[in-house]
This record gives structure tokens, C-alpha cells and sequence, in this order.
């Protein structure tokens, strides 16, 4: 079988790989969508604290095991001991012990894949595979926005308006909120204007700051750093705030005047890593119910080999997402 096979910074190369066979636990998943993600390409172009080279990237997978074609399935991407006391709490994208499929394991990048039984979600019976691959970056934006509590009338401020701003704007707006979101990128707002109008998501133009003390609550799915102190001055006193990306570099004034904010308003910082399986049910059935709208987020198909060539273009986050067809 084919694979996409990531062997150090730069280096990901076509591979011929002998047939799969599941141990106990485990099934062979034939893969019928992959997206590819941002994290995918900084796999590629930096490698990542989680990155257990060489590796078949691929974490955003639907596919059907070999006996059933007729079933498709989602695939949570985590391999939790399912014993610890995070995993009881159902926290298991905190398990110390978790395996991530496409980091520690190999993943979709490639025609066939193994998968531990229990991270298998069946799609519902009308639902495209690959519109399905998006359900592993809903699933972090539901969990993102249970973090912070998020309830119908939350003003709610999103900075960054990529795919993954975008679906944090989204389940916001389906939940009520009153959602604004804002870019540096005035392009990126605008390829954005239809979806953003059918669910009334407003927008702060470039170069204009937030409003200070206006919003309940306030997430980053940019990682510049300076998003960070924006942020929290945007907040009301007892405002929710969600690291939700990564932030790049040093945070300036971080210490002390940013915990400041924090300390006399009552501040409420949390992180968001990943996502739990019952993330990735419900976003399943939200892709489901807005499918026709959420297919705006699917920017082209392609095949496995066009991937190498296309990493770059997705670091640049110019355009939504690409889908690997098999």
C-alpha cells in the first residue's frame, strides 16, 4: 500500500509499505478522506514536542474497516489507557499515557491505517467522508468553548479567522452567542463574508482594536503573541479567556501586568489541548445537520501525491481545507 512517510524536517517521500495486519484491539481502516491540517505541515516544516519520527502524518481520518465498506467511521485520534484518573474524569487528551494518531502512531496519510477499536465513531448514514474529516477540528472547538462555559448571549471575541477561528465562531453563533472575530489578515475576513452572514458572526476590521471591557469571553486560534494581551483587555471583569492555539514566542509584559489583569478582574485563563471522544460524537452530528453550510470550510480534493507540494500553501493559511481523497 501507499504512504506518505515523514522521516525528519522536510523530508516526506511517497512509500510503498506491505499490507497491514490489526492486533488485538486494533482494526485496519482503509482510508477514504484525510484532511490536512496546519499541524500536519508544521510536522513537516518544524516537527512537534508530540512527533515520533519517521511517522505517517494524518490525524484528521475516515475510512471503513476491510469487512464492512457499507460502514464509515471518524476516528478520535488518541489511544488513552481508558484506568487513570484523567481518563475516568473523561479528560482522556490529557492521558500521560496517550498515543496520537499521526504523532505517535502512523496515520492517514496512507491507503490503510491501524486504529484501536475503541477510537472508531461511525458517521451518520447521509454524511460525506469528507466533510467527516473536519470533525476532528470542530471536536477542538467544542471543547474549547466548554472550557470557558460558553452560554447563548456570551459576547464572544474569536482572534483569527482560519478554519479553526472560523468553527470556534461557528458553534458560538449555533449556541447563541453574539460572536465577533477578528484578523489581521483583511483577506481572510473576507473570504469569509457569506458563512459569516447566514449565522450573523460580526468582524472587527484590521487595525482596529477590540473594545476594552466589552466581551464574556475571549479565544485565540492565532498564535501570535501579542493576541494574548488583546485578549484579556478585551474581557469584562470575570471574563472567560481560552488559549486555544499555541502561542508563538514571548508573550510581552506577560509578567507581571498581564497577571495583573488577570488577578483584579477576576480573569478566568484556561487552555484547551485537543479534544475527548465525546467531542468528536457531537461534532459528527453537527457536520451532519449543517452540512450544507460547513462544506464551505472544504477548499479542494486531492490525491496523496499531490500532498508534499502543497504543504507550504498550507502553512500560509490562505486557504481552507484540502482533503485527501483515496
Amino acid at each position: 500500500m501507499q504512504a506518505l512517510l515523514l522521516t525528519s524536517v522536510h523530508q516526506l517521500r511517497l512509500v510503498e509499505r506491505p499490507q497491514l495486519t490489526a492486533a488485538p484491539g486494533e482494526v485496519v481502516l482503509t482510508t477514504k478522506a484525510c484532511g490536512i491540517c496546519r499541524t500536519d505541515a508544521v510536522l513537516w516544516q518544524q516537527g512537534h514536542r508530540d512527533l515520533v519520527l519517521p511517522r505517517v502524518p494524518g490525524h484528521e481520518v475516515c475510512g471503513y474497516v476491510a469487512d464492512d465498506p457499507s460502514r464509515l467511521y471518524a476516528v478520535w485520534p488518541g489511544d488513552a489507557c481508558g484506568t487513570c484518573q484523567l481518563c475516568r474524569d473523561g479528560r482522556e487528551n490529557l492521558c500521560s499515557s496517550a498515543q496520537i494518531i499521526g504523532f505517535h502512531r502512523d496515520g492517514g496519510f496512507a491507503e490503510e491505517l491501524l486504529v484501536p477499536r475503541r477510537s472508531l465513531i461511525e458517521l451518520p448514514a447521509t454524511l460525506h467522508p469528507d466533510l467527516a474529516t473536519l470533525a476532528e477540528p470542530l471536536a477542538c472547538a467544542l471543547g474549547a468553548l466548554d472550557r470557558v462555559r460558553l452560554a447563548a448571549g456570551d459576547r464572544t471575541l474569536v482572534f483569527g479567522a482560519g478554519t479553526l477561528g472560523m468553527l470556534l465562531a461557528f458553534v458560538a453563533a449555533e449556541r447563541g452567542a453574539e460572536v465577533v472575530l477578528t484578523d489581521i489578515d483583511a483577506g481572510k475576513l473576507d473570504r469569509s463574508g457569506e458563512f459569516r452572514r447566514k449565522f450573523a458572526i460580526g468582524t472587527i476590521e484590521p487595525g482596529n482594536i477590540p473594545p476594552a471591557g466589552t466581551f464574556d469571553i475571549a479565544l485565540n486560534a492565532a498564535s501570535a503573541p501579542a493576541i494574548l494581551p488583546a485578549a484579556l483587555e478585551s474581557l469584562k471583569s470575570g471574563g472567560r479567556c481560552c488559549i486555544f492555539s499555541g502561542v508563538r514566542g514571548d508573550v510581552e509584559g506577560l509578567a507581571p501586568a498581564l497577571l495583573r489583569e488577570v488577578h483584579y478582574r477576576e480573569i478566568e485563563l484556561s487552555g484547551s489541548y485537543g479534544c475527548i471522544r465525546r467531542n468528536m460524537q457531537a461534532a459528527l452530528q453537527l457536520l451532519d445537520t449543517y452540512a450544507d453550510s460547513l462544506a464551505f470550510f472544504i477548499a479542494d480534493r486531492v490525491s496523496l501525491t499531490r500532498v508534499p507540494d502543497l504543504l507550504p500553501l498550507v502553512l500560509s493559511g490562505s486557504r481552507f481545507r484540502y482533503v485527501i481523497n483515496f
